[in-house]
């Protein structure tokens, strides 16, 4: 130290202790250069199990909703309206009642697949008896007879609403001496797993081509067809001889040209009574046959219509010349 009381070497302490921070400074980058390189890795030091990419799944179509969830909270009393309504007409479903146009329905659920004593089923049906009648089968035959057993001889069109199918069934299993057991919670569980998305289309389908005319159907109609057919799909119900009277439904002889839902002796429902008088002419018969339902909501004909415009060009000729007046076709 100076005889001022400064230090003579202050300054080359300070250019030491810079010099000193900046080699510490260098050596520490490169020691983590040396860890931590700047470029990423080709591959990753730790595979993380379990975090690969999320792939989107195939789309597969909605299949028939289940009534599982439903069963335990469905109305028994709307179910046994329903069949009052719409069953009653062709089903006796009391202990040892006897077949009417179809089976008896009194312990069905449970019981096997079409095979009620005293009943001929058609070959339609037979060929689907697999087993006994459960909640996953009786819910796709009701929600569409056609579609579960094509062919088959029940005309009806099905039970389209999920919940009243579930109604109709939860009311089925009363009508036994030893109900099926209900779904377990497993059961209802698996049954409730939300379902596959809709299939998404490639490309908008062509534009069918227009349909023929109903005049060019009744032109070429085949009245022996219309006549197996109507013996086939209506006679279950209907009388087809004059003076034979009503069954299910109204007799159908002489009905073209004759007014509408108006026959002596036959109650119509108030759905259709508010379309009757109007003249049963073929292209009016053709309208109400394509789809009742369509033509009077309500109506209690559970018949889901004739969809191919020639086969109902068939029936129509058919019970035209099945009459004392036959009109001229169109």
């Amino acid at each position: 130290m100076s005889k001022t009381g400064k230090d003579s070497l202050l300054g080359n302490k300070i250019a030491a202790g810079l010099l000193a921070a900046g080699l510490v400074f260098w050596g520490a980058n490169r020691i983590a250069n040396s860890i931590v390189p700047d470029s990423a890795p080709s591959s990753p030091a730790i595979k993380l199990i379990g975090l690969a990419v999320a792939t989107v799944p195939k789309v597969a179509s909605i299949g028939l909703p289940s009534i599982i969830p439903l069963l335990a909270s469905a109305d028994i009393s709307k179910g046994s309206a329903f069949m009052a309504q719409q069953c009653a007409a062709c089903h006796t479903y009391v202990a040892g009642g006897g077949a009417g146009v179809g089976p008896n329905l009194y312990g069905v659920l449970g019981g096997p697949m079409f095979g009620t004593p005293g009943f001929t089923y058609s070959s339609a049906v037979t060929a689907k008896a697999k087993g006994d009648w459960n909640y996953d089968n009786i819910n796709a035959w009701l929600a569409d007879p056609q579609k579960f057993a094509p062919g088959t001889a029940m005309s009806y069109p099905g039970i389209k609403n999920t919940q009243a199918r579930a109604d109709v069934v939860a009311y089925l299993r009363t009508l036994s001496a030893k109900p099926l057991p209900l779904p377990t919670a497993a059961q209802v569980k698996a049954a409730s797993a939300p379902s596959a998305a809709p299939a998404v289309a490639s490309a908008t389908p062509a534009a069918p081509p227009p349909a023929p005319g109903m005049k060019a159907m009744f032109a070429s109609a085949n009245v022996s067809n219309g006549d197996a057919f109507v013996q086939q799909q209506c006679a279950a119900c209907h009388t087809l001889a004059k003076g034979a009277g009503a069954q299910v439904g109204p007799d159908l002889y002489g009905i073209v040209g004759a007014k509408s839902f108006s026959q002596p002796g036959f109650t119509y429902s108030s759905a259709v009574q508010a379309k009757a008088g109007k003249v049963w002419t073929p292209d009016l018969l053709s309208q109400w046959l394509t789809d009742p339902q369509a033509y009077a909501p309500g109506t209690a004909m559970s018949y889901p219509g004739i969809k191919d415009a020639q086969t109902r060009a068939d029936v129509i000729a058919y019970l035209n010349q099945n009459s004392g007046a036959p009109v001229k076709l169109p």
